[in-house]
Formats: C-alpha cells, structure tokens, sequence
C-alpha cells in the first residue's frame, strides 16, 4: 500500500510539473522556430530549424534596449524603497508600542488584500496632480504602495521574533537605538532583508497594471508592455512575443537560482511564530 501511494504521489508530481512546464516550453521552442514553422500545421513541439532573429528584432524593432533600462530602474528603486522604509516601519512596529500601533498594523494588512485596481483610481489621480505621469517614478510608487504591507508584516515578524537581550546589553553598554539597529539589528537580519529585497524586486519587474496606467510613451514603458504592444489590432508578432517573455522571465529565473539557498533561510528566519 505504501508502495502504491507513493507511486501515485510521483505520479501526480509529474503530472503537474508537466503541466506547469508545457507552456514554457512551448513559449521557448516558438521563440527559436523561424516564422514559417510558428504556423505550422500539424505544429511542432520543437525548432527545425533554430533561428535568433526574434531576439534580434526584439532590440532592432521594439526598442527593447529602453524597455530593459526602465524595467530595471523600476525593479531596483521598488526593492530599495520599500525595503528602507519597510524595515524601519517594522522595527518601530516591533520595539515601540504606542497607542492605536495594533490598528495601524491591522489597516496596513488590510491594505495588502486589496487588488492593484482598487489602489489605481485614487494614485492615477495624486500623480496626475503631481506631474509624475508618464515617468518611472509613478510606477515605482504604486508598485511600492502595494509591496511596502507584505515587507512590514514580514520584517515586524522576523523582528519580534529577534533575541531582545543583544540590544539590551548593548544599550546597558551606552550604545543607542540607532546604534544597536544599524550595527546590530541590521546585520543580523541580512537573510530576512534579504527575501525582502528580491520579493520587491520582481514585483517591480513583473509589474504590468501600473506601468500600462502610468506609462503614456516608450520613455517610461516597461518590458511588461513592450511585450503587450506586439498584440497589434492588425497583427501579433508571436515569434517576438515569445522571445520577449523568455527574455523577461531570464531574470526571476537566474534570480532564483543563485539565491536560493539565502531565500529559503530567509522565509524561515522571518516566519510566524504559531
């Protein structure tokens, strides 16, 4: 019986790898077939003949030089803001106990539930106001308004979570608050930041219902609606749109790979204590 159930188990593993697979494969395999085999009829799994012309046109054409450095300006300023003043908010949060501190918290998760549309509305308006359309600031700050709840909840919980009597000899020792969370606190923390960091990071790189409300020109266009511009009203450039997403989802990926080890350490440094 317990052979059996472990076989169904490696069945069912399998069966759903397959499935999350096939489409990556199918996005890959059509960014290397030369346009004729796209259209190809019966289709084929795999390229004849392997061409790189679409990521070629995708520089050449589609301006995605511009796109790249937009989307990486966005990534980068969403991690390095929300990280900043998501980890000083959770610290207070987590060391400071004042008056409405419970209710605040509890307003800010509830802020995460909400959907990207729900926010849109009212932060199109303030940057409208503000004569931030069009720039990758506007989209920096919405994508930081949805991020900064899940770093303040995930901080505050690494940090409550944190050994008190280090900071307590420190501060007997003479040393002050801001001494005992930039020389102490900090650099203990580097694992939780540190998922903190890539979480902000990929959102700001994935992000697609800011940058299309936000973005009016190629100036500020990410790589997300670079890709959604090739779905024309009069044609869809398939073998760019293929080459684009696997271009984009090289980042996550090598992201991922090479941080691993650190975001798994980083999960378990900053989970909840049942």
């Amino acid at each position: 019986m317990r052979s059996k159930g472990f076989l169904l188990y490696i069945s069912f593993l399998i069966t759903m790898s397959a499935i999350i697979l096939f489409p990556i494969v199918i996005m890959v395999s059509s960014s290397l077939k030369p346009e004729e085999e796209i259209y190809s009829v019966p289709p084929k799994l795999f390229p004849e003949n392997v061409t790189f012309e679409h990521y070629f046109n995708l520089f050449a054409h589609f301006n995605f030089g511009a796109y790249t450095l937009n989307s990486m300006t966005i990534a980068f300023f969403t991690a390095l803001l929300s990280t900043i003043l998501g980890t000083f908010a959770s610290y207070g949060f987590s060391r400071f106990k004042f008056k409405g501190s419970d209710k605040i918290l509890f307003f800010i998760l509830i802020i995460r539930t909400f959907t990207p549309v729900a926010l849109l509305f009212p932060l199109y308006l303030l940057v409208r106001i503000s004569g931030l359309l069009d720039t990758t600031l506007a989209i920096i700050l919405g994508v930081t308004s949805l991020q900064l709840p899940f770093t303040i909840w995930f901080m505050k919980s690494f940090f409550d979570e944190f050994p008190k009597g280090i900071e307590e000899a420190a501060i007997i020792d003479g040393a002050s608050y801001m001494n005992v969370l930039f020389k102490i606190v900090l650099p203990l923390s580097k694992p939780a930041i540190g998922v903190v960091i890539i979480f902000a990071f990929l959102a700001g790189w994935g992000d697609f219902i800011f940058s299309l409300s936000f973005s009016q020109t190629p100036r500020s266009m990410p790589l997300t609606i670079g890709i959604a511009n090739m779905l024309t009203g009069y044609k869809i450039y398939w073998g760019e749109l293929m080459a684009g997403g696997t271009y984009m989802a090289l980042v996550p990926l090598m992201i991922v790979i090479i941080f691993q080890k650190y975001l798994v350490r980083g999960l378990v440094a900053g989970a909840v204590k049942a």
